[in-house]
């Protein structure tokens, strides 16, 4: 079970910041202006990361905070993999669902913030990378919300063999198969009809992408044993056209017989969310769940 617990109860205090932002909303970079002004403005030390590369290391700071929509949330969980560093997301893009605070609520509560009142919440991650044979041709990435496998053509349909631990699960033929953390249940495999999954369990949700087999479901698994898929080519006269993407923004093409090596990451991100707002009204207000003419 993943730790809930405040920066203020763990002796943690936030005396620096590194601040991601997307370059590419307006209101993104309205927003780092007006933040950095509010940060420094409370003794805080500010750094711009105008990049989110893996290959650039990871900040030294007490806290991150990240300002854009989901995609900006996942880039900078993946950058800071491993580090500890606890996340806060101020939503200037649309749903959010990563994102602690928007920008108004930010500024009426940096003073929580910086006391160290507000929740961190640990959440898994995966590490997914591609084998080819005996070599390592992709990877190692950590992964927060999904590990997406999928056919390039979308008027074709890819076979994936699935494995849990070295066991056989099955073969699933379709558009492709989703491998999703809890956090990543309410994204890609929520649309496929995959169950939202509590962040605070260990588990990992198989989703298959328009399965050309009507009972072939979504499968929870504990998240203990390495999940490995298997492309293959049944017509030897096929090119494979297949890729893997994780979260959505890294990406490898595939031949045939390799093989997506997903395992849990070491260390979970660390989230920052107001003690205020719990996980289930967070479903509501996103999902708009119980909404005449809601999602």
């Amino acid at each position: 079970m993943a730790r809930m617990f405040t920066l203020k109860r763990s002796g943690m205090a936030i005396r620096s910041a590194a601040v991601y932002f997307n370059e590419r909303k307006p209101s993104a970079r309205q927003a780092l202006s007006d933040l950095c002004a509010l940060l420094r403005g409370k003794g805080v030390r500010v750094s711009v990361r105008r990049r989110t590369a893996s290959d650039e290391r990871p900040p030294l700071c007490d806290a991150a905070v990240v300002i854009g929509g989901d995609g900006t949330m996942l880039r900078a969980a993946r950058a800071l993999a491993g580090t500890g560093v606890p996340m806060l997301g101020i939503n200037t893009g649309g749903l959010g669902f990563l994102s602690a605070v928007d920008m108004p609520s930010f500024k009426r509560s940096l003073g929580r913030i910086l006391a160290g009142e507000f929740h961190v919440e640990e959440r898994s991650m995966l590490s997914a990378e591609v084998r080819r044979g005996p070599r390592r041709v992709f990877g190692p990435h950590p992964v927060l919300n999904d590990c997406v496998l999928r056919a390039c053509d979308q008027a074709r349909a890819v076979t994936l063999l699935a494995y849990e631990g070295g066991r056989y699960i099955g073969t699933y033929f379709g558009d492709g198969l989703i491998v999703a953390t809890p956090t990543g249940s309410t994204a890609y495999a929520l649309a496929v009809g995959g169950p939202v999954v509590h962040p605070g369990l260990e588990a990992l949700i198989l989703a298959p992408i328009c399965p050309h087999t009507l009972t072939q479901r979504p499968l929870i698994l504990p998240a203990g044993e390495p999940v490995t898929i298997e492309f293959i080519r049944k017509n030897p006269q096929d090119r494979p056209q297949a890729l893997v993407s994780v979260d959505g923004q890294v990406e490898h093409a595939l031949r045939a017989n390799d093989r997506v090596v997903i395992t849990a990451f070491s260390k979970p991100v660390r989230l920052l969310f107001d003690p205020e707002r719990s996980y289930y009204e967070l479903l509501r207000t996103k999902l708009k769940w119980g909404e005449r003419g809601g999602a």
